[in-house]
């Protein structure tokens, strides 16, 4: 098979590259071999535009189509050299997944201090057919690892109770934007010192100009003075009737209290009152997996493999 690879040039291709994501999903099983388009929109309107992972989008991603110009694979790095590769099912084969790597290699790697090249690529651990690929390419298996939820909701959802001295409603306007802000910073953030916060909360309205970003399935639980305590923010995609928690938290003075699994329960009950049918939710930390492992039935594990040269 021939195929052509480039790099995204312009809008027409990154919205190409995003109905691609689309339909290949439901190809897979609507299991995250592919990413789901979700986690394109937080790749482009969070990552790279408030985290800054790379210059642009056409930095970022890259695309191989065939003969008759249909997209077959695209491939991007997630910050630094992690890379993630998108391959359409019908279209697989050992030449074109050698080939992205090889773009990959050459395009997307780091460079360690001492001046030695690398880039690396999460793989479930099942599938013993890419793992066997990188490691003919020289990619190792490192410690780490990931875990990836999901739930069908197509059964009962258990009540989550709600703390004395909070409520749970979707994030409001503007001005909720710096508690919002503030929130995250003491989820994520909690052993830093207070003063590294630098108070800048713009970030907030590029996750919210994400197309799939929807109010009501942007959930908060407050305090009664308005304080954010917890949050849960899908993104929902109707075509494929499924959902990313692309961001989960509680900020640490409200931890142990049940406030992540209720802004979740409360996700999970609107995501199915508008036809979603399956939710995903990531972990990469130990505090994380234990809440997901509480909320999602299934799960799907990811070694981290890496490839160093000179």
């Amino acid at each position: 098979m021939k195929f052509t690879q480039h790099p995204i040039t312009g809008e027409d291709d990154f919205w190409r590259a995003r109905n691609f994501l689309r339909e290949v999903f439901p190809l897979n099983d609507r299991l995250e071999h592919s990413w789901h388009v979700a986690r394109l929109d937080y790749w482009r309107w969070h990552y790279i535009l408030t985290c800054n992972i790379c210059k642009s989008v056409e930095a970022g991603m890259a695309l191989c189509e065939n003969a008759d110009g249909k997209i077959i694979a695209a491939l991007n790095h997630l910050g630094g050299s992690e890379l993630r590769l998108h391959v359409h099912p019908q279209f697989y084969s050992a030449d074109l997944e050698h080939e992205m790597l090889t773009y990959a290699e050459e395009k997307y790697f780091a460079t360690t201090e001492d001046g030695r090249h690398y880039i690396y690529l999460p793989i479930f651990e099942d599938d013993i057919r890419r793992q066997e690929l990188v490691q003919s390419r020289g990619y190792k298996k490192q410690p780490g690892w990931g875990h990836h939820y999901r739930r069908d909701l197509d059964s009962p959802i258990s009540d989550a109770p709600i703390p004395d001295g909070y409520v749970i409603h979707s994030m409001g306007g503007t001005d909720e934007h710096p508690t919002r802000s503030w929130a995250s910073w003491r989820a994520f953030h909690n052993e830093e010192p207070d003063e590294n916060y630098d108070g800048d909360y713009s970030w907030y309205a590029n996750l919210q100009s994400a197309p799939l970003y929807r109010r009501d399935l942007d959930i908060v639980a407050a305090t009664d003075a308005g304080e954010i305590a917890a949050f849960c923010t899908c993104y929902y995609d109707d075509y494929t009737r499924s959902a990313v928690t692309v961001l989960v938290g509680v900020a640490a003075e409200h931890w142990r209290r049940g406030l992540g699994k209720a802004v979740m329960t409360e996700a999970f009950r609107r995501l199915r009152s508008l036809g979603c049918t399956r939710v995903f939710s990531t972990a990469h930390e130990v505090s994380a997996d234990a809440l997901y492992r509480s909320m999602l039935k299934e799960m799907k594990v990811t070694d981290t493999w890496l490839k160093e040269w000179s």
